[in-house]
């Protein structure tokens, strides 16, 4: 909002941040509309964080506060569990990259990716898309990378490194 003669702002000297973006009216009009179809995708988008909750563990987007009276996502009585499921949760609502085609070829079921075929599978299983969709997911967003490395724990990253370099040596070598 202009607030001198050059039509220019200055910043706000109010000490309180406002706690609301969009006006009630503005949201209640929204919601008698029909969702656009990245409308799962956002909801589910994150990121999403963890923090203690009186029963465990809180999953909720960030921003969201069980202090400040949030429902979280999910909640988890250990607290690795939690950073799982927000690594996750982006992935449950994004399009999905990775399909089968019902249609076997000589070399069995078409693993496609984004509509272009990647692979085959000998057996139509829609479990190990569901998984290389998570993954994919997971792989793709640094954020929910860094959750399920902390979600794993120091012994597990030792190991890691291990066979990260093992890998490392054996390509080089």
């Amino acid at each position: 909002m202009p607030t001198r003669k050059d039509r220019s702002s200055t910043p706000s000297t109010r000490s309180q941040l406002p706690t609301r973006v969009f006006a009630p009216e503005y949201l209640a009009y929204l919601a008698e509309r029909d969702e656009p179809e990245t409308a799962a995708e956002a909801d589910t988008a994150g990121p999403w964080h963890d923090e203690p909750h009186p029963e465990g563990f809180a999953v909720l987007r960030e921003g969201e506060s069980v202090a400040r009276g949030h429902t979280p996502a999910a909640v988890f009585f250990r607290r690795e569990l939690a950073l799982l499921a927000a690594a996750g949760l982006p992935g449950t609502g994004r399009r999905l990259r990775f399909r089968l085609s019902p249609d076997p070829d000589a070399h069995g079921f078409p693993i496609l990716f984004e509509g272009r075929q990647v692979g085959h599978m000998r057996y139509f299983d829609e479990d190990f898309l569901a998984v290389l969709n998570a993954l994919d997911a997971v792989v793709t967003s640094p954020h929910a990378l860094a959750l399920l490395l902390d979600a794993i724990g120091g012994l597990a990253l030792e190991h890691l490194e291990t066979i990260a370099v093992a890998r490392l040596a054996a390509a080089a070598g």
